[in-house]
C-alpha cells in the first residue's frame, strides 16, 4: 500500500513467534495478490505461482495456498518472506495473508479458489457452449442477425472472463495479455448494443458506426502507449462506454412494448446489474486506492449472457411451435385438398362412366328407333292396308311397338326420376284406356324413388304399370280408372267387374306381377269386388 504506483520486484518480511516447533503440515494462504509471487519461510523456498519472466504467470485474480512441512518452523522467532512480481499502474501489492496448520486454512482457500477459478470457469464454458450453439443457429438462419450478435457477445465475453481463471498465457507478454482482455470487454459492450437493437427490432446506423469506429481506434491508441500507462488509459476508453450502457437502458425502456414485458424487465434489468458492475471495476481503474482492485464486471456479463441465451431460446422455442403449428394447419389443409381432390377424381370417374352409359343407351336407342322400330314401323303399315284378314298381326305389332318405346323411354331417362317415366308412358296409356271405353285419372303426388334405382329395376316397374292397365283394358270393363303414385307408392284403381283374387292366381298374368314386385322389393297388394279392383305397390 506504501508503494501504490511502483513496479517490478519487491520484497515483503514478516516475523512472527511460536512457542514451540509444529510437527503438522502446515501452509501459506495468500488470498489476493498482483500479479505473481514466492514464498520463503525460514530461507526455504515453500511455494511459487510460476514465472517471472515473460510470459508470466498470472495470479492476479486468483488465491495462492502453499503447503509446508512444520518442522521447518522452530520455537522462537520465525521469518517469512514474499517475493511479489507486480506492474506499475496495476493496483500492484499484498493483501493480509495467513499461515497457519493446512488443516485450518483449507476451507477458507477453497471456497476462494471456488468463487474466484471454479465459478469464472464454469461462466466461461457455459457462455462458450450458448455461443456456440447460436452460432450454428445462426448459420443455418442467416436472415437472423440475432443469433449472431448474441455469439459476437458471448465470444468476447468469454474472452474477458478468461482472465480470471487463466494462469498461463503462452506467447504473450503480460501487457499485451491485458491489453487484448480489455479490448474484448470492449467489444462486448459495442455487441450488445447491436444485440439490443436487433432484439427491438430498430435501426440506427450512424450511431453503430460512430462506436465501431470508437472501439476500433481507441484500443488502437492504446496498444502503442508506454505499458504503465495501459491500464489508466483503458479505464478512460470505457467512459464512452458507460454512455453506451445507458444508451442500451433508455433504447430498451423506449421500445418496451415491442417486446412481451416478461423478456422487456428481464432484459433491462440484467443489463442494469451488468452495467453497475461495469462501473464498480471502471472505478478501480480511474481512482487508486491504495489496495488490490477486485474486479466483478465478468460477473454481470455472465448474468446478462445467460438471461439473453434464455429470450433467444424462447423466441427460438416460441418459433419453432409457431412453425409446428403452422406445419400441422398445411398438413391437415393438404390432407383436406388431397380429400376433396380424390372425392373430384371419384366424381369425375362417376361423371365419365355415367356419360359413358348414357353414350352407349343413346347409340343403342337409336338403332333400336332406327333398326327395329322402323321394321316395326313399317310392319304395322302393311299390316294395315289389309285390316280384317291381319288384325291379329296389328294388335301384336302394336304391342311390340308399345313394348319397344317402354324400353326406350327407360334407356333415356334418369333412373332416379320415376316421375318423368309416368309422364312419357302416361299418353300411351290414356290412348290405351280410351281405346277401352275408360277414362284414366292421374295423380302424381310427389316423386317416387325406388329402393334400388336403375336402368333395368325401372323398366320392370313400367313393364308392371303397362301390364296392369292392358288387363284393365282387356277384362276389367270398367269406365273410370284411378293412377296415383307418390314418394312410396303406386296405386291403380278401376271401377269395372273385378274378379276373384284367390282363383285367379293360377294363371300367368298376376304370377308375373308379383314376381317382377319380388325382384323389384316391393310389394303388391290386390283387393278385388264387384264394385272394382285396386292395385298398390309400396315400397
Amino acid at each position: 500500500m506504501s508503494h501504490p504506483f511502483t513496479g517490478g520486484l519487491g520484497w515483503y518480511r514478516f516475523s512472527f513467534t511460536l512457542d514451540h516447533s509444529p510437527s503438522d503440515l502446515w501452509a501459506v494462504y495468500l488470498p489476493r495478490l498482483s500479479v505473481n509471487a514466492q514464498v520463503f519461510v525460514n530461507g526455504q523456498l515453500v511455494g511459487s505461482g510460476g514465472r517471472f519472466i515473460e510470459p508470466i504467470s498470472h495470479n492476479s485474480y486468483r488465491p495462492l495456498f502453499f503447503s509446508f512441512p512444520g518442522l521447518l518452523l522452530h520455537a522462537g522467532e520465525n521469518r517469512i518472506a514474499l517475493n511479489l512480481l507486480g506492474f506499475a499502474q496495476e493496483e500492484s501489492g499484498l493483501s493480509p495473508f495467513e499461515i497457519g496448520p493446512v488443516t485450518a486454512l483449507k476451507p477458507a482457500y477453497n471456497f476462494q479458489h471456488f468463487r474466484e477459478v471454479i465459478v469464472p470457469t464454469i461462466s466461461f464454458t457455459l457462455l462458450l457452449l450458448l455461443s456456440f450453439i447460436l452460432f450454428i443457429i445462426w448459420l443455418r438462419r442467416r436472415q437472423e442477425t440475432l443469433y449472431l450478435m448474441f455469439a459476437l457477445c458471448g465470444g468476447f465475453s468469454t474472452l474477458y472472463t478468461a482472465i480470471f481463471f487463466i494462469q498461463e498465457v503462452p506467447w504473450l507478454a503480460h501487457h499485451q495479455w491485458l491489453w487484448m482482455e480489455l479490448t474484448a470487454a470492449m467489444w462486448y459492450v459495442y455487441c450488445l448494443m447491436l444485440l439490443i437493437h436487433r432484439f427491438v427490432k430498430v435501426q440506427r446506423h450512424s450511431i453503430e458506426k460512430f462506436f465501431l469506429i470508437y472501439t476500433i481506434v481507441g484500443p488502437l491508441l492504446i496498444f502503442f502507449l508506454p505499458s504503465p500507462h495501459l491500464f489508466r488509459a483503458f479505464g478512460i476508453l470505457g467512459l464512452g462506454y458507460c454512455a453506451v450502457s445507458l444508451y442500451i437502458l433508455f433504447t430498451i425502456y423506449q421500445y418496451r412494448h415491442q417486446c412481451l414485458p416478461s423478456e422487456t424487465w428481464l432484459l433491462f434489468f440484467s443489463i442494469l446489474f451488468s452495467a453497475l458492475t461495469g462501473y464498480h471495476d471502471l472505478a478501480y481503474m480511474l481512482y487508486s486506492r491504495h489496495e488490490i482492485p477486485v474486479f466483478i464486471f465478468y460477473w454481470g456479463s455472465t448474468v446478462l449472457g445467460i438471461a439473453i441465451a434464455f429470450l433467444l431460446l424462447l423466441r427460438f422455442d416460441r418459433s419453432l411451435v409457431l412453425f409446428e403449428t403452422l406445419n400441422r394447419d398445411l398438413n391437415s389443409l393438404v390432407a383436406e385438398k388431397s380429400r376433396t381432390l380424390a372425392q373430384s377424381y371419384q366424381e369425375r370417374q362417376t361423371l365419365e362412366m355415367r356419360q359413358a352409359v348414357f353414350g352407349e343407351r343413346e347409340r343403342i336407342m337409336r338403332d333400336l328407333h332406327d333398326g327395329l322400330g322402323g321394321y316395326l314401323v313399317s310392319a304395322m303399315v302393311q299390316a294395315e292396308r289389309h285390316p280384317p284378314q291381319l288384325r291379329t298381326l296389328q294388335q301384336t305389332l302394336r304391342s311390340a311397338l308399345e313394348d319397344l318405346r317402354l324400353m326406350i323411354d327407360s334407356l333415356d331417362g334418369d333412373p332416379t326420376d320415376l316421375a318423368t317415366q309416368m309422364g312419357s308412358l302416361r299418353e300411351r296409356l290414356e290412348s290405351l284406356m280410351e281405346s277401352s271405353g275408360a277414362v284414366l285419372h292421374w295423380q302424381v303426388e310427389d316423386s317416387p324413388r325406388l329402393p334400388s334405382p336403375s336402368t333395368s329395376n325401372t323398366l320392370q316397374l313400367m313393364r308392371m304399370v303397362q301390364e296392369i292397365f292392358t288387363n284393365i283394358a282387356k277384362h276389367s270393363h270398367a269406365c273410370h280408372v284411378f293412377f296415383s303414385v307418390g314418394a312410396h307408392h303406386l296405386e291403380v284403381r278401376d271401377d269395372g267387374e273385378g274378379f276373384d283374387v284367390s282363383t285367379t292366381r293360377s294363371g300367368r298374368g298376376l304370377p308375373h306381377l308379383y314376381s317382377r314386385a319380388q325382384q323389384l322389393g316391393i310389394t303388391l297388394n290386390i283387393s278385388s269386388s264387384s264394385s272394382g279392383t285396386t292395385l298398390q305397390l309400396t315400397w
